[in-house]
């Protein structure tokens, strides 16, 4: 039986080569899920690719460390009312304001419902920030409630000493396909340690992108044009395949619920 590959590419609206880069993932090679963050520039950008290619499965890509939030977070905005990395320092601290995070979340996953006609295959988040400790509950909650596939990672959960109470979720995430020295070797070595462990389902995380004048403000500039690379490596297809891997995405966990 092929054990199921869900590879996502996070940050679909966060600019209009971010989203033209996913799109050529998804279609000329094997990005097989993304995950939009309403609240970007170039959202309705992303939502009117989304309608051009219905076949695409577009989850919430929940946003609470960049831009501006959807609702007054004021647990977590600066002066200048903006989101920033501020989230750990905070969570640590104890500051966090469940009920604004709720509201917030719930502000997006509405925005999103808006946006695309329909709601999010999934939750997951900008740098992960719905793994931390005093996040992750409300957030697995609000997926239970609304029946929606989450990401979890389960050795931060551990970690943390937390429990996983949601069952519709990967076996396995894994994020190490980041980074400057990213090669096609780097994916398949992920696929086959998840094998080892004997994970039935996995989710990989990833950026693919082209790059104009806003790609080139980020700290993550260059290797998204890497993971573009070889996330459209013809070879990569058959070597998946031939680990006992299938694309798959998380409309399937709506299906067998």
């Amino acid at each position: 039986m092929s054990k199921r590959l869900i590879i996502n590419a996070d940050d679909f609206g966060l600019c209009r080569a971010q989203n033209y880069g996913i799109i050529e993932a998804f279609t000329q090679g094997v990005v097989s899920s993304t995950t939009a963050i309403v609240t970007s520039p170039a959202i309705e950008h992303a939502a009117w690719l989304a309608g051009r290619f219905p076949e695409l499965p577009v989850g919430l890509h929940f946003m609470l460390s960049w831009g501006r939030p959807l609702t007054p977070l004021t647990c977590l905005v600066n002066e200048q009312g903006m989101l920033d990395k501020g989230i750990w320092q905070k969570s640590e601290a104890g500051t966090l304001d469940p009920e604004e995070i709720r509201c917030e979340l719930a502000s997006q996953y509405q925005r999103f419902i808006t946006l695309f006609g329909k709601a999010p295959t999934h939750i997951d988040s900008h740098h992960h920030v719905h793994m931390l400790p005093t996040l992750y509950p409300l957030v697995e909650a609000f997926a239970m409630e609304h029946r929606l596939p989450l990401r979890i990672d389960r050795g931060e959960i551990a970690r943390h000493g937390l429990s996983v109470h949601h069952t519709l979720s990967c076996d396995q995430f894994d994020a190490r396909f980041y980074g400057e020295q990213l090669t096609r070797d780097t994916l398949l070595q992920l696929l086959d340690e998840a094998d080892e462990l004997g994970a039935s389902s996995l989710e990989i995380m990833c950026h693919p992108s082209f790059i104009d004048l806003e790609m080139q403000g980020s700290s993550y500039c260059q290797p998204r044009l890497t993971e573009l690379a070889i996330l459209t490596d013809p070879a990569l297809p058959p070597l998946i395949a031939k680990r006992g891997y299938r694309l798959a995405n998380y409309r399937e966990w709506h299906t067998e619920s």
